[in-house]
């Protein structure tokens, strides 16, 4: 069988041209009649600048935030729980080895801990050769071939959990390695308290000099990971676990059942489903993996839009629940609303934009709102500092960051006005074109691959 994920694809000129023609016939349809209605372009632009700012004042307020100290329990860990680390992976070769070493070389008891690499049966590069290796030389490995249709990550981890054994399970992508007290410190929070079914650390990059789009993606992460998900944590909101890793109680799969395959975010998936079984989900930013992101379009592309197009579900699906669910908080219920509101701001944002490039030309004229142009030039900056006061926090928790990630935070609207583009694409595919929404494709050998 052959197994072909999505970050492989590439992304088509014929796919760009045709997305590209209907996001600008979208442009034009909600932009132009501002050219002929002064009353049209001022309601379009306060609409815009009200938008832009619910984003940034949240970003804002998320990256003050971050400055507050994430402590552990203290607990006694004379009797550790058992730990299972599972790590999913497909042609993960050039990476996976250093994986295997972060995941041995935790401070952790090493007969309580145990690592399930389950890989691909299809994987076409030496990622079994090396799983393989390292199961014969440690004992801690455990190496699990996985031969079945279909793929994607879900899949995976659930493939896995059914060899896993530890109490708790730590679920952890193969370009992420663990920070020597990771482990200790995320199980802390499980025998501080039995509600705690899940704990959400921080994906911190590593690779921001090998491309300028890693670079970007890089400091877009830092915001992402400190100033929404831990600024969740400390106002009490909707906490989320996202991205490359996270820990879980062991009953979580036993009352909740396994991550939900036919969507594209299982993570968020879960993050709802454990709110509304009222357990907590908590985010320590100091529970740190190093993560590699995308460092060419083509993988970078095929990464956002899926994980556009999976916000897009799980918006659709909660929306209508979550922010009147008694088993959350009033403040927890608000932040669920916010959140998959702005699932789809972006492609409001992204079709209201030309607003501001007329502007610039042919158009004058302001919004409704009191002060706008003081409003406008909190947005502007909104990267640049929000970056900056997380770069400081970081400065003093000992982590470092390459010098010319302060330079990215300057031109990172551009990076995030072409995220919006992959916005735009996602919910053309989500709600118009309602295309198939295929993680990974598996298909036999004998059977014609896809295109």
């Amino acid at each position: 069988m052959k197994v072909k994920t999505a970050d492989e694809t590439g992304v088509s000129l014929r796919t760009v041209a045709w997305y590209g023609t209907v996001t600008v016939l979208g442009l034009a349809l909600v932009t132009a009649p501002a050219l002929v209605s002064g009353t049209y372009a001022t309601t379009l632009r306060t609409v815009l600048l009200v938008l832009l700012v619910g984003l940034v004042g949240r970003t804002y307020l998320g990256a003050l935030l971050a400055f507050r100290s994430s402590s552990p329990p203290d607990v006694d860990l004379t009797d550790p729980p058992t730990v299972s680390v599972v790590i999913p992976a497909y042609n993960e070769g050039p990476v996976i080895a250093d994986t295997l070493d972060a995941a041995l070389a935790v401070e952790y008891p090493a007969e309580k801990l145990e690592i399930v690499a389950c890989y691909e049966a299809a994987s076409t590069d030496d990622t079994e050769e090396i799983i393989e290796r390292y199961a014969a030389e440690h004992e801690e490995v455990v190496a699990l071939e996985r031969d079945e249709e279909g793929g994607g990550k879900a899949k995976a981890v659930n493939y896995a959990l059914q060899r896993a054994t530890g109490e708790v399970i730590a679920s952890i992508d193969a370009d992420h390695e663990f920070a020597p007290d990771a482990v200790e410190r995320a199980v802390r929070y499980f025998v501080a308290d039995e509600d705690t079914w899940c704990v959400k650390g921080r994906c911190y990059g590593s690779n921001p000099t090998d491309s300028l789009l890693a670079l970007h993606a890089t400091v877009e992460r830092h915001i992402a990971e400190l100033a929404d998900l831990f600024g969740r944590e400390v106002l009490g909101g909707f906490t989320i676990f996202g991205g490359g890793q996270a820990f879980f109680r062991r009953e979580l799969f036993d009352e909740l059942g396994a991550f939900d395959e036919e969507i594209l975010v299982e993570d968020i998936d879960m993050s709802a489903r454990i709110h509304a079984a009222g357990k907590r989900l908590r985010v320590d930013p100091d529970v740190v993996t190093y993560e590699e992101n995308p460092a060419t379009l083509s993988a970078w592309w095929s990464q956002r839009t899926r994980w556009a197009r999976g916000w897009m579900q799980v918006a659709v699906r909660y929306l209508p629940r979550l922010p009147f669910d008694a088993a959350l908080s009033r403040r927890a219920r608000l932040d669920a609303a916010y959140t998959f509101v702005y699932a789809l701001v972006p492609v409001i944002t992204i079709v209201a934009a030309p607003m501001l490039l007329l502007d610039r030309t042919v158009l004058t004229g302001g919004t409704f709102l009191p002060y706008d142009w003081l409003l406008w030039s909190g947005v502007g900056v909104a990267p640049f500092l929000t970056s900056l006061l997380i770069f400081v926090r970081d400065h003093r928790h000992g982590y470092s960051h390459h010098p010319t990630e302060l330079l990215a935070a300057i031109t990172l609207w551009g990076y995030l006005f072409c995220q919006g583009v992959v916005y735009v694409t996602a919910f053309l595919d989500e709600f118009v074109f309602n295309r198939e929404s295929v993680y990974v494709t598996t298909t036999r050998a004998d059977a014609p691959a896809d295109d």
